[in-house]
């Protein structure tokens, strides 16, 4: 598996997770996100049964961005049209 192929699976793994909060309180978490960073949400910080789930929330979203640089980094040093054909050819083995 290459570099790129271990990222995607990490992320997709955590946009699973992000997706069961993201049902949950019926927002995008790039929303929820967003409004965290603004302190939209400092209401909630006195709600301890939301307080711990929230930072759960934030925690994943911002691992999430770090591994999506990363992904961006990594496929922008080589082209989609290489990256699709060393995929396929692995698939084909």
């Amino acid at each position: 598996m290459t570099a790129l192929q271990d990222l995607l699976q990490d992320l997709t793994q955590l946009e699973t997770e992000l997706r069961r909060f993201e049902l949950e309180f019926g927002i995008r978490s790039a929303d929820f996100y967003q409004a965290m960073m603004r302190g939209d949400l400092e209401e909630f910080d006195a709600l301890d049964e939301y307080r711990m789930t929230f930072l759960e929330w934030l925690a994943l979203y911002k691992t999430w961005l770090s591994l999506d640089e990363k992904y961006q980094q990594l496929a922008h040093r080589q082209p989609i049209a290489v990256q699709l054909k060393t995929n396929l050819e692995a698939i084909h083995a």
